[in-house]
């Protein structure tokens, strides 16, 4: 292994495929900026040749070691215990260094670049608390340097002529320093960019395929509408076949409304057809339709005064077809039993959907003789249409009220979910 691969090795210690972008670039530059401090640790063993027997090789050599456990440690895939040690380490060595030397000698410049590491640190999405942290960390040392002064670390034998060169040392050391790490935070950012813009195109493409996918769900989903609408009608084909072939009256009547109920459900998935969006309905038109389709195949089309007021209501089709079933059985049971036997001028029927909050209110009365008993009482009807509206209003969360005034009236209340 060669040591470009040997370095790019080392600072990925640690990466994960499961971890976020800024997490893995943290990580990264935490095993980088532990390189740059051994880098820096053997190059500060060349103030040796300044001060001889006085320099403190011992304490270098150990935040040597620390910066090197920290990078055994993200090796372990310990990043957070790795980042903590790594950050101790930077401050105290900083510390040490400043209570070692004169402050003549510029150690305190080496702050510099711990302030650039805070940035490369930092995750600019949100506050990091690595970020916040390091910076505690170093504000706390920082600090500490001002005011505590440690008579048994500092140096004693330096010369003012080695201060003076070691100011000029120092102050090219921590130039360097902060270009080094400025230049890798650039690219840094350079590099986040890139994954950025990447990002975007990948979203881009993504978005393509989504809208692809839709597209083309949405044509399966409106040839589903159409195909149940014309297998409905089928069916309804085939009743009315076999409404031909026989002869009893009640059988003619049992078939011409199961026909009708399975009208109204066709109608729904008709006007889903016709909807881009294929979710709701606006159930206003879809009444009016229904409404008419049934006085139509009754005959009463031009024998019924037919009153309408609607709000604007979107259903969805888990609402739309029992609701469409309820008003079929109601506007049946109005024509079977308010406006056949009736003289034509008298036929009235009223039908309103209201919105109010979260709640629809159904409302269809009649001209006819109205009930002739209490249906919200009694259990026991023998009527395959009102047990149809009672059970079908539950479905849909509802409840129904059946009164007379001046004829039948129905009230249904539900929640429009």
């Amino acid at each position: 292994m060669n040591l470009k691969a040997l370095f790019f090795r080392t600072i990925n210690f640690g990466i994960q495929e499961d971890q976020s972008i800024h997490d893995k670039r943290r990580i990264r530059n935490v095993n980088l900026l532990n390189l740059i401090v051994v880098f820096f640790l053997i190059i500060g063993l060349t103030n040796w040749f300044f001060i001889k027997a006085d320099f403190p090789i011992k304490v270098e050599l150990f935040f040597m070691a620390v910066a090197c456990v920290s990078l055994f440690l993200s090796y372990k895939n310990k990043p957070n215990l790795s980042f903590a040690i790594f950050t101790l380490n930077v401050n105290f060595s900083l510390f040490f260094i400043c209570e070692y030397y004169p402050s003549d000698t510029g150690a305190y410049l080496f702050y510099f670049p711990a302030i650039v590491s805070i940035v490369m640190l930092n995750n600019p999405s949100r506050i990091d608390k690595y970020a916040v942290f390091h910076f505690s960390i170093c504000a706390l040392f920082f600090s500490l340097n001002l005011i505590l002064d440690i008579p048994e670390w500092q140096i004693k034998t330096i010369e003012p002529s080695q201060i003076k060169i070691l100011w000029y040392y120092d102050i090219s050391l921590s130039v360097f320093l902060t270009a080094l790490l400025t230049f890798l935070l650039n690219k840094t950012i350079l590099n986040q960019n890139k994954e950025i813009l990447q990002q975007l195109d990948d979203i881009k493409i993504t978005r393509e395929a989504v809208k692809l996918s839709l597209k083309e769900k949405e044509i399966l989903l409106a040839e589903l509408h159409h195909r149940v609408k014309n297998n409905l009608a089928i069916i309804s084909g085939l009743l009315n076949l076999q409404e031909d072939a026989i002869n009893n009256p009640e059988a003619k009547q049992v078939i011409s409304e199961t026909k009708n109920r399975i009208m109204s459900m066709a109608l729904v998935h008709k006007m889903l057809f016709k909807n881009p969006e294929f979710k709701k309905i606006d159930f206003g038109k879809y009444s009016s339709e229904l409404i008419s389709e049934l006085f139509n195949s009754y005959n009463l089309i031009d024998d019924v005064t037919i009153e309408e007021d609607y709000d604007t209501i979107n259903l969805s089709i888990n609402t739309s077809i029992p609701l469409g079933l309820i008003l079929n059985e109601i506007v049946t049971n109005s024509i079977k039993y308010g406006f056949k036997d009736e003289p034509a001028a008298n036929n009235k029927f009223f039908i309103s959907i209201k919105k109010t909050n979260n709640f629809v209110s159904l409302t269809v009365k009649d001209s006819g003789k109205g009930f002739d008993k209490d249906l919200n009482t009694d259990l026991e009807t023998s009527s395959l249409g009102i047990v149809l509206i009672k059970s079908l209003t539950e479905q849909i969360e509802g409840k129904v009220l059946f009164s007379n005034n001046n004829g039948a009236k129905i009230e249904i209340n539900f929640p429009n979910n």
